[in-house]
């Protein structure tokens, strides 16, 4: 179980126990585990923030208290993404691929510029045939933009450009796909815009949800794609 720092609300339970007239005793319950497995939170390396944004988030993951107003914002790190991931997608059909779940591995690792992110997708689709997808993300420290760029094996590129914006608490959202002007993709002879939002609500956890717009019609919901990161056993 990985710790992020979040808000925190208390939360009072007051159980109360009834004798019934003529009910059978319950049994006793099987007391809930005093431990739990933990995993050591280690911060993203870095590399591609400045020093200055580096000195405060060494701040910030050194508090040993919650979050309060007055504490300074921590700066969101592309190194979040490196490691090896597994994906469920849950998809609508469309010209982009058969409906229903896909899974598989996604590995993504630095280069030798510390804002830019190589990656390499594989899964199988809801009907079992294999298919990759390259990766390529670029942060600007200076706007707070990502744009993450997957080359599908079945033709066709999508990107996600936008901001990334977060939380004291520690979530951040990348939302992309805002911006009327920027360039459709195409599919054959069809072209589609995506957009969404990506929830990184922890460490080893974040989502996707997507949206899509076919040769210029309304925006209608995609699916969502999960990713868990591998992590080494704790024990």
């Amino acid at each position: 179980m990985i710790s992020v720092r979040l808000p925190i609300a208390s939360v009072a339970v007051a159980l109360s126990t009834f004798a019934l007239s003529g009910a059978a005793a319950q049994p006793p319950q099987p007391p809930y585990p005093t431990t739990s497995p933990t995993i050591p939170y280690t911060p993203p390396a870095g590399r591609c923030l400045t020093p200055e944004q580096r000195k405060v988030n060494d701040a910030y993951n050194q508090l040993d208290r919650p979050t309060r107003p007055g504490d300074e914002m921590p700066f969101w790190d592309p190194e979040y993404f490196a490691g090896t991931w597994d994906f469920l997608m849950r998809m609508q059909e469309s010209p982009l691929g058969p409906g229903g779940e896909s899974a598989g591995t996604l590995t993504i690792t630095a280069t030798a510029n510390g804002c830019t992110y190589a990656g390499t997708l594989k899964g199988d689709d809801p009907e079992g045939k294999p298919f990759t997808r390259t990766l390529r993300l670029v942060y600007d420290t200076a706007s707070k933009g990502l744009t993450w760029t997957e080359t599908d094996s079945r033709g066709y590129t999508l990107v996600q450009a936008g901001p990334v914006g977060g939380e004291l608490g520690g979530l951040f959202h990348h939302h992309f796909g805002d911006d009327p002007a920027a360039p459709a993709s195409t599919l054959g002879s069809r072209t589609f815009r995506l957009k969404g939002v990506t929830e990184m609500s922890s460490p080893a956890y974040f989502k996707t949800d997507l949206q899509i717009s076919l040769d210029g019609a309304p925006f209608r919901t995609l699916g969502r794609v999960t990713y868990e990161k591998q992590l080494p056993d704790s024990k």
